[in-house]
């Protein structure tokens, strides 16, 4: 249920904007950033809390955004949607720490559910902008031309500092994270790892890039080709991932609330899950392999 969830979610918003007339540019660029608000969830205030030693969820109840902090420089981990950074931000300051305490910003993917505050949120913090190096013209054209969406969900230009490819680690002062590409999403579409320690006992944090595909075209994507090739290597290397607590851009992706509310509840350890970045790549490819084998029917029907 992981994946389709998503997908439902994405889908929704690109059925929303197919029936849509096409405005003029500049009212275009409004009408995208206000309508990236599909699910009301994503702009759903929700108080901040500690995940596990020193990551932070920071973002709205159906955004993953996380904080990792030391006192080296923290890194903040996407940007939620256009117009409603103020509600990240006001949970940043609700944990104490000062907007330039912020030296890093990284991006999962450039899609305006997650791209779209980074802009916002660059200018207020003063922090650098990370990206997996293939999503690197997308974030800069603001989402226009994308490769499923075309203009239909534009956000705020971002200016990408650093890129990063696969395998790539970061060390800011004390804090190390590790950039895994997995392709397909986007092109650049980008898994975050890290290590966070907390009483003596340190876990392996993983933001899984997104893997599905909702409304995409697999076959026959002279936009993307390699497309199906790219969604086959992300699977495997996220199910290989050593994965304690995984974390998403989308929280549902990985049982994240549920795994919240038995932590409420008094299982002290109710978010970590070895087994779930592993079995979201398993949901998410069994999903993928049936819309491909459907658009493969229809693409090239028997006679």
């Amino acid at each position: 249920m992981r994946t389709s969830m998503t997908a439902v979610l994405i889908l929704g918003l690109v059925l929303h904007h197919a029936q849509a007339q096409p405005p003029s540019k500049k009212q275009g660029n409004v009408a995208s950033h206000a309508s990236c608000v599909n699910d009301p969830s994503w702009i759903t205030p929700q108080k901040p809390f500690r995940i596990y030693g020193n990551t932070w969820y920071v973002g709205p109840r159906g955004l993953g955004v996380f904080l990792v902090t030391a006192c080296t420089g923290d890194v903040l981990i996407d940007g939620g949607v256009p117009g409603h950074v103020s509600l990240i931000e006001a949970n940043i300051r609700d944990l104490g720490i000062n907007l330039h305490d912020i030296k890093w910003i990284l991006n999962s993917h450039a899609h305006c559910d997650h791209a779209g505050g980074i802009a916002q949120l660059a200018h207020d913090t003063g922090a650098l902008v990370i990206a997996g190096v293939a999503d690197v013209p997308l974030l800069e054209r603001g989402g226009h031309d994308d490769p499923e969406y075309a203009d239909r969900f534009v956000f705020p230009p971002v200016h990408v500092t650093r890129t990063v490819s696969e395998g790539e680690g970061l060390r800011l002062g004390e804090l190390a994270l590790t950039a895994y590409s997995t392709p397909g999403h986007t092109e650049g579409n980008t898994t975050w790892a890290w290590t966070s320690c907390e009483a003596g006992r340190c876990l392996q944090m993983v933001d899984v890039g997104s893997l599905s595909a909702p409304d995409y075209k697999l076959v026959g994507n002279p936009k993307y080709p390699d497309i199906v090739k790219d969604y086959d290597h992300s699977f495997a290397l996220i199910a290989a991932l050593t994965c304690d607590i995984p974390l998403a851009p989308h929280p549902d992706m990985v049982d994240f609330w549920e795994r919240v509310a038995k932590r409420e509840q008094g299982d002290a350890d109710a978010l970590i899950d070895r087994a779930g970045c592993r079995a979201y790549a398993q949901d998410a490819r069994a999903n993928f392999k049936a819309q491909l084998a459907k658009q493969r029917v229809d693409a090239f029907p028997a006679k």
